[in-house]
């Protein structure tokens, strides 16, 4: 793999990890980023996983979150400990799309552009992700008092795309989040 292609899949990647922690501080939550330390998350404890694929051009990607039940629950519009599984398999769902949807908006100041799947869910304990064999794979971890979130992207990028932040691109043109765009 060139440096081309290394560099391009660390923008994806830390573009998913910027898109969490954003998230994750919209609800009030501080987590403290484990690179790579999926063996050092307790993962017989019940979690949520979501999987969410979004492909553009010379771009392919799938974001997978793995979050700890007791967070899930805490991340919860409800945020009471009586939530249906129903509502939590939803919101597990919805929560990988908040991310992937904050990717695609921040990819846009890179001059990509990505058209998201739906996300699919996954429930039990020791759910592990399975790449790809020729997907380059970025883990990371967030650590909360509630719980845990693993984040997995797995990435397939053309060596010849250059992802780099566009500086003359107007902040106007990229939507703030909860903004509509009328055609």
């Amino acid at each position: 793999m060139s440096s081309t292609a290394t560099n391009q899949h660390s923008v994806l990647s830390n573009l998913q990890v910027e898109a969490a922690t954003d998230l994750l501080s919209t609800h009030s939550i501080q987590a403290q980023i484990i690179p790579d330390a999926s063996a050092e998350i307790d993962w017989t404890k019940p979690s949520y996983v979501s999987v969410l694929g979004a492909i553009g051009k010379d771009i392919v990607f799938s974001s997978t979150v793995n979050i700890h039940q007791d967070l899930l629950i805490r991340l919860h519009p409800l945020g009471v400990s009586h939530v249906s599984d129903a509502d939590l398999a939803d919101w597990c769902r919805e929560l990988n799309n908040q991310i992937v949807g904050r990717m695609k908006n921040k990819l846009l100041r890179y001059g990509a552009s990505v058209v998201l799947g739906l996300p699919v869910l996954l429930t039990g304990t020791r759910v592990r992700t399975v790449a790809a064999p020729d997907a380059t794979v970025h883990r990371h971890a967030f650590q909360t008092p509630d719980g845990s979130i693993e984040l997995t992207l797995e990435s397939l990028v053309d060596p010849a795309l250059e992802l780099y932040k566009q500086e003359s691109l107007e902040e106007e043109a990229v939507m703030l989040e909860g903004a509509l765009a009328l055609f």
